[in-house]
C-alpha cells in the first residue's frame, strides 16, 4: 500500500519541494497533456478565516447548545447487537425484490425501544430552533475534506487533483487534534492552494470520544461554507465540480449522495424509532459517503439529524442502519436523516464502478468511480426514470460518465511513495509492469484525457521534483514504473 501507517512528521525537504512545485503548478499549464486545464487561469475564490469562525463566540455558543441538546436526547440504552451480520444474498440487488423482507437481526426490549423513540423524537422537536441558527457564511460554497488519523498526505494528493481539474473553490481540511496540524503543510503549502486547515478539538471535548466515521458529518456541519462538496481524503474530481452548485439536481434537491454496491439493510427497529415507513428494498442502493453535496440553507435540519445519528452511531444507529453490512458506519446516516424528516434529496442512479486490475490471476481493487450527478439527473429525466426503483443495474443509456475518483483501497499518500515492495510495482506473468487501474479505455474516452496518468504526473511533479531535494527517496522505483507503463507503452486511446 502507498499509505504510511504510522502518523509521523513528513520530511521538510520533500515538502519544500512540494511547495515549490505547487506554486509553479498553479500558474503554468501541464506540459504533458494539452487537454488538461491551464493553471495560468487559476483565480481562487478567497474565503474569510474559518479558524476565526470556529473560535468565535457565536460558534462556540452554538456548539455548546448543540452539545447539550445531544446529551439531553441520548437514547440511553445498552449497545445494540445483531444476531449475525447480513449475508451476501441479503445485500445483493440481483437476488432481492420488493417483496423480500428486510433483515431483522436486532432484538430490542420494549423499554429500550421506547427510550430510542423518546431520544429521537426529542432531538427532532428541537431542530426548528437549532437549524435556523446554524452558524455559516451565507451564500458561500466550498470543498471540505477530513484528514485526521494520518491522512494528510492523501488529502494533499486529492487537493492537487482538485486544482488540476480547474476547480477554484476554496477548501477546508479538518484534522483531529493540534498535533496533527503540521505547520509547514497548513501554514505554507495549503494556503497557496486556497485551503485552510481546521482542528476539531477547537470545539470538541476530549471526553466526547468522537472518532473515525463520526468526524465526517461534523466537518460538514462545522465548516462555515453554506454549500459544501464533501470529499474523503482519498477522493477527487476528474473535471471541475464547481458548476454542480448552480445546476440540477443540487439546486432542486439540496443533498446529493452517491451509491454503494449493495441494497440497504436497515433494521425495522430504526423505522419504528424514527416513526417512518420502510422504503421498498429495490428503491435505492446503500450510500457510499466518501462524496456528498449539502446545502445548509435548505437542509440544515437533516444535517443536524445526521449529526445525532453519528453522535450515537457506534452501538446504536450504525448497527441499526446497516446490521453489519460492508462499510457499516456513517454511510446511511445522511439519506436516512433526510427521509426521516421528509426532506428532498437526490441519490445518484448511475451505479458505482470499480477501479482495479487483473494481475497474476487476481483482481486487485484500487478504488471506485462515481458518476456526474448533473448528467445522471438529466438522463433520468430524459428516460422517465426519476421516480423509479433503481437498486438494480439500469440500462446503459441512463448511465452518466464518471466525475469522481474515490481511491479508497489503494492509498495515494503523496508524502510516502515509491517503496519497491509496494503492490503497484509487481510485475505480471510476463514480467511486465502494469497500470494500477488496468486498461480502462472507457474512462479515458469519457474524461477526454488519461486520468490515471494525470494522477501520477501530479504525484511525480510534487514528490520527485527535479528542482527540489528528495528527502524521502523512492523516486527511482516510481519513475521506472511510470516510464514503463505510460511512456514506453502505447496510450489506451490514441491521441489522449
Amino acid at each position: 500500500m502507498l499509505l504510511a501507517k504510522p502518523i509521523r512528521r513528513p520530511p521538510y525537504g520533500l515538502l519544500l519541494a512540494v511547495l515549490a512545485v505547487t506554486t509553479f503548478y498553479l500558474y503554468h499549464p501541464p506540459s504533458f497533456h494539452s487537454l488538461l486545464p491551464s493553471r495560468k487561469d487559476f483565480r481562487p475564490q478567497k474565503a474569510p478565516n474559518a479558524t476565526a469562525h470556529l473560535l468565535s463566540e457565536t460558534t462556540q455558543q452554538y456548539w455548546s447548545t448543540l452539545h447539550a441538546t445531544l446529551k439531553k436526547t441520548s437514547p440511553s440504552i445498552p449497545p445494540l447487537k445483531f444476531s449475525r451480520p447480513v449475508n451476501g444474498e441479503e445485500i445483493d440487488p440481483g437476488r432481492n425484490d420488493n417483496t423480500t423482507p428486510r433483515p431483522d437481526l436486532i432484538q430490542i426490549s420494549a423499554a429500550d425501544l421506547e427510550a430510542l423513540k423518546t431520544g429521537h423524537r426529542g432531538f427532532v422537536s428541537l431542530l426548528k430552533f437549532l437549524a435556523p441558527r446554524l452558524p455559516r457564511w451565507k451564500g458561500s460554497k466550498g470543498v471540505v475534506l477530513t484528514a485526521g488519523g494520518g491522512y494528510l498526505g492523501d488529502a494533499l494528493t486529492s487537493i492537487l487533483m482538485l486544482r488540476r481539474s480547474g476547480s477554484q473553490l476554496p477548501a477546508h481540511v479538518f484534522v483531529d487534534t493540534p498535533s496533527e496540524r503540521d505547520p509547514l503543510i497548513c501554514d505554507e503549502i495549503l494556503p497557496r492552494l486556497n485551503v485552510e486547515c481546521l482542528v476539531f478539538s477547537d470545539l470538541l471535548r476530549p471526553t466526547d470520544g468522537v472518532k473515525h466515521y463520526q468526524y465526517k458529518v461534523l466537518s460538514i456541519l462545522l465548516s462555515p461554507f453554506e454549500k459544501v462538496l464533501y470529499l474523503d481524503a482519498d477522493a477527487w474530481p476528474i473535471r471541475s465540480p464547481d458548476t454542480l452548485f448552480a445546476s440540477e439536481p443540487f439546486t432542486t434537491h439540496g443533498i446529493i449522495s452517491w451509491p454503494d454496491f449493495w441494497v440497504t439493510t436497515i433494521s425495522p427497529v430504526f423505522h419504528r424509532a424514527a416513526n417512518i415507513s420502510a422504503s421498498p428494498v429495490l428503491r435505492r442502493r446503500s450510500s457510499e459517503s466518501g462524496i456528498l453535496l449539502y446545502d445548509k440553507s435548505t437542509h440544515a435540519d437533516s444535517l443536524l439529524l445526521s449529526t445525532y445519528y453519528n453522535w450515537y452511531g457506534p452501538g446504536c444507529y450504525y448497527p441499526l442502519l446497516s446490521q453489519g453490512a460492508p462499510g457499516e458506519g456513517d454511510k446511511e446516516t445522511f439519506v436516512q436523516a433526510a427521509l426521516a424528516l421528509g426532506r428532498n434529496f437526490w441519490d445518484v442512479r448511475t451505479p458505482v464502478t470499480v477501479l482495479g486490475r487483473w494481475i497474476n490471476g487476481t483482481f486487485e481493487t484500487s478504488g471506485m468511480k462515481q458518476a456526474d450527478p448533473e448528467r445522471d439527473f438529466q438522463l433520468q429525466k430524459a428516460h422517465g426514470a426519476v421516480a423509479t426503483d433503481h437498486a438494480r443495474e439500469p440500462p446503459a443509456e441512463t448511465k452518466a460518465a464518471p466525475l469522481f475518483i474515490h481511491h479508497n483501497l489503494f492509498k495515494v499518500d503523496i508524502m510516502a511513495l515509491g517503496r519497491a515492495t509496494d503492490p503497484m510495482f509487481r510485475r505480471d506473468e510476463k514480467g511486465r509492469f502494469g497500470r494500477l487501474w488496468g486498461p480502462d479505455r472507457s474512462l479515458v474516452e469519457d474524461s477526454g484525457y488519461d486520468v490515471e496518468r494525470a494522477m501520477w504526473d501530479t504525484v511525480l511533479d510534487a514528490h520527485c521534483a527535479a528542482d527540489g531535494p528528495i528527502a524521502s527517496g523512492g523516486c527511482v522505483e516510481l519513475e521506472e514504473w511510470y516510464k514503463a507503463v505510460f511512456v514506453d507503452s502505447p496510450p489506451l486511446v490514441e491521441g489522449l
